[in-house]
């Protein structure tokens, strides 16, 4: 036998005299690494989520800065007991029912589902801390805003109507306080006809913390004929029954309020503002009576400015 033969068959002997043997050996060495492997002490990270017991209804205070949702957990034990457990421990609880707590420590007992064994290395943060402040509420007005227009000759008469006015929001002090108006959504008047409308609108949502104890308002718009009010200035004012009477102020102003095509075509020296005296004024001596002025203007409405004069005679 060569050298090489005898390199080869001592190979072979090595590898495959007394496998069976060999084969458990392998397997014992194998199990006890794995023991060991798994019973060595190791760390890992878990997440645990954060419930708070706020006070109890009817509550007078309100959280303004809350703990954080979930806080890290570091875990120290034995590798196969940290890789059973899932990633998401459990739910640690905050007792925050006084109202009044600015801070909490968190503690290795808040921790839940720890096993036997395992130790709690680390609460990250270890400390939360949390803001207070009063709950109110109070009435604030209705703010409608109003979009489109409605069709040519057509106007809105003053402003949209709410229903109710005012509203009542609920919240903290600091945010309530600042709110001046609850904003509703706009009003789309695009193509309404003469007449009374209305329609439910939703009101935008308050900031953050607070709220609103109606969603939504009733909002009611009149459309009118477009109107044009017109001021005619010095008008001369005429005493009926008695030529030679004048009065006080001598003219006045007329205002005309109409649709704007008839109120363009009144011609100022038609309008004739009047003032009639009483029947049991004694025309034969001096005298002045307070009197109230008439003017018609066909097709328009006309206001005297002032509405009575001192006709004197």
């Amino acid at each position: 036998m060569t050298r090489g033969e005898e390199v080869r068959a001592w190979f072979a002997g090595a590898l495959f005299d007394n496998v069976a043997l060999k084969l458990v050996s392998l397997v014992c060495s194998l199990g006890f690494f794995v023991f060991i492997r798994g019973a060595e002490r190791t760390e890992r990270r878990f997440d645990v989520v954060v419930e708070r017991i706020t006070p109890p209804e009817p509550a007078t205070r309100v959280l303004v800065k809350e703990p954080p949702a979930v806080v890290s957990v570091t875990l120290s034990g034995s590798r196969t007991v940290l890789s059973a457990l899932p990633h998401e421990l459990g739910t640690m609880r905050l007792d925050l029912s006084s109202g009044v707590e600015k801070s909490v420590d968190l503690t290795a007992t808040m921790v839940p589902n720890v096993p036997p064994g395992v130790s709690v290395e680390q609460i990250t943060p270890s400390r939360v801390v949390v803001g207070w402040d009063d709950l109110i509420t109070r009435e604030i007005p209705v703010q409608i805003p109003r979009t489109g227009e409605p069709e040519v000759g057509l106007t809105v008469r003053g402003s949209i109507v709410s229903e109710p006015e005012t509203v009542r929001v609920s919240g903290p002090q600091t945010v309530v306080e600042l709110m001046q108006v609850a904003r509703a959504a706009a009003f789309d008047i695009t193509g309404l006809q003469e007449g009374y409308h209305d329609r439910m609108l939703v009101l935008d949502p308050p900031p953050s913390g607070a709220s609103f104890l109606a969603p939504s308002v009733r909002a009611t718009v009149q459309i009118v004929r477009e109107e044009r009010v017109v001021p005619i200035k010095g008008v001369a004012v005429e005493v009926l029954g008695n030529p030679r009477a004048t009065t006080r102020p001598p003219t006045i102003t007329v205002r005309l309020r109409g649709v704007p095509e008839v109120v363009d075509a009144v011609v100022p020296t038609s309008i004739v503002p009047r003032v009639e005296l009483p029947g049991d004024v004694d025309l034969s001596r001096p005298g002045s009576r307070m009197v109230r002025v008439i003017v018609d203007v066909p097709g328009v409405t006309a206001e005297a400015e002032p509405a009575q004069v001192l006709a004197k005679w």
